[in-house]
């Protein structure tokens, strides 16, 4: 059993339906109650024929019976049964495999990752874009933006902002993926995205592969990937190493093995 942090809906039911696309509406549970009778019985009025008066109305006779007979009675039991999240997720969920070494997998393998712990990589970013999407400029008059409906605006630009996660598994290896960002309604069961950072969880993902960190940093980064263009007017002025390479950046630039995420979870054992 578990229990869902994250679920990337649209995505686990199109895999869900793939796996098996006939969805159980009604169960019936039907007993049969079945039961057999048999009997003998005889009636002598040999006795009663000796008695004055009744020999008239009695006469000697001896009768035997014998019978036999079944009886049957049927009852239908009818359960509704109710379609969930999990209920959609859990076919993915037995058919992922569980890795053994992330580097020997195919891109585009099922993939189940237990027992990890996450941290999120991109806070700095993550307050500034939800500052500016939950419509905080619309109180701060700035010049020459008379008429233009900036929150709007910034919701085109920054829609595909996501939250970065990063992990680290028993190899010494890391994983990344990314949750997309929304001003509410993130994750299921009124959990937080910080939720996701306390304790060891379980992905349920498609495998897409190794790459440099700061490689996937810029394309799935979008407050970054602004940033790096407004900077990009003004490289000359930025100091580089002799390689060429940004000292700002040079942390990020480690392999990562890439998680196309479709469920975070956590796993119950109910006893």
């Amino acid at each position: 059993m578990f229990n869902i942090y994250y679920i990337n809906y649209e995505k686990a039911f199109e895999i869900s339906m793939l796996i098996d696309n006939r969805i159980q509406e009604k169960n019936d549970m039907e007993k049969n109650i079945q039961g057999k009778v048999d009997g003998k019985a005889s009636i002598n009025t040999d006795k009663i024929s000796k008695v004055p008066l009744l020999n008239k109305i009695f006469p000697e006779a001896k009768f035997d019976f014998s019978g036999e007979g079944s009886r049957t009675k049927k009852v239908v039991d009818s359960f509704k049964v109710v379609s969930t999240k999990s209920t959609i997720l859990n076919p993915i969920y037995s058919k992922a495999i569980e890795f053994k070494k992330l580097s020997d997998n195919k891109i585009g393998n099922l993939i189940k990752i237990r027992n990890v712990s996450l941290e999120i990589t991109n806070e700095k970013d993550i307050l500034a874009t939800k500052s500016l999407l939950s419509g905080v400029l619309k109180q701060i008059p700035m010049e020459g933006t008379e008429g233009i409906d900036i929150t709007g605006f910034l919701e085109v630009l920054l829609k595909d902002s996501s939250y970065i996660f990063s992990g680290k598994l028993k190899d010494n290896s890391t994983i990344t993926f990314k949750i997309p960002m929304k001003v509410e309604n993130e994750m299921e069961s009124q959990y937080s995205i910080s939720d996701l950072e306390i304790g060891q969880v379980t992905l349920i993902g498609i495998y897409r592969g190794m790459y440099e960190k700061s490689n996937i940093d810029g394309k799935i980064n979008r407050l970054q990937s602004l940033s790096d263009l407004s900077k990009s007017e003004v490289s000359a002025d930025i100091e580089t190493e002799p390689d060429g390479k940004n000292n700002e950046n040079e942390k990020d630039n480690g392999q990562t093995h890439f998680i196309d995420v479709i469920a975070v979870i956590q796993e119950l054992s109910i006893k």
